[in-house]
This record gives C-alpha cells, sequence and structure tokens, in this order.
C-alpha cells in the first residue's frame, strides 16, 4: 500500500504583492520556517518503508489484530462468541494477550470475520 508521509506543517499561499516582505517577516519571527517558492506535488513512499509503520508493527500482537477485527465487525465479545463457537472468556483472553491464538482457533475467527486467518498468527 502506497501512502502520503508528510510532516506536520502548515501550507500557505502568499499572491501579490509585497511577498518578498511578507516572507522576510515571517522569517525574522519563525526561525525554523521553510519557504517554497515552488510547488511540488506530494510524494508516494511504500507505507511498510516508514518509521510510523515500523513502530506499529514492533507493537502489534494477535490480540491487538483480533479485537481491531472484532471492532471493525461491529462485533461483541458476545456476538463473536456465538458466532465462533469459542468461549467468551477465551476472547476476552485472546485480544488481552493472556492466551495464544492456535491455528484451528485463528480459521474460525477469520470465518467469521472475513479475513485471513494468518492475521491472527
Amino acid at each position: 500500500m502506497l501512502v502520503v508521509e508528510k510532516k506536520h506543517h502548515i501550507k500557505i499561499r502568499i499572491h501579490g504583492k509585497g511577498i518578498k516582505k511578507v516572507i522576510k517577516i515571517l522569517k525574522e519571527n519563525l526561525p525554523k520556517l521553510e519557504v517554497s517558492e515552488t510547488e511540488t506535488e506530494d510524494e508516494y513512499v511504500n507505507i511498510e518503508d516508514t518509521e510510523f509503520w515500523k513502530g506499529m508493527q514492533k507493537e502489534k500482537t494477535p490480540g491487538m489484530v483480533l479485537r481491531v477485527y472484532r471492532d471493525n465487525a461491529g462485533l461483541t465479545l458476545q456476538a463473536l462468541s456465538e458466532k465462533s463457537g469459542i468461549a467468551k472468556s477465551h476472547l476476552s483472553e485472546m485480544e488481552n494477550n493472556k492466551r495464544s491464538i492456535g491455528v484451528k482457533t485463528a480459521k474460525k475467527l477469520a470465518g467469521v470475520l472475513g479475513c485471513n486467518y494468518k492475521r491472527f498468527l
């Protein structure tokens, strides 16, 4: 997947007379100000190459993934339990990383949540 990775900034376009004077005043008052006098197109990068993505991958656990998929499906633990045949208490333990998710269980969850079972391993 490709995304645009941007620095947090404010983009201002100035037109008309006095542009150079306004830029001079801004630079005097904002030493870290970056001024670009040309329009540039956004640069696309692969999301998997960004530091943001790498950090998220380090923090991701099977339990977190399960919770996200369940929330996105609009299901409560009880509803997921009923649809999957997995005890509600076991699902809760999985989401809280107190219980691992085996292949058989991952396949049941994937069937209910409509995703690849490998997401939960």
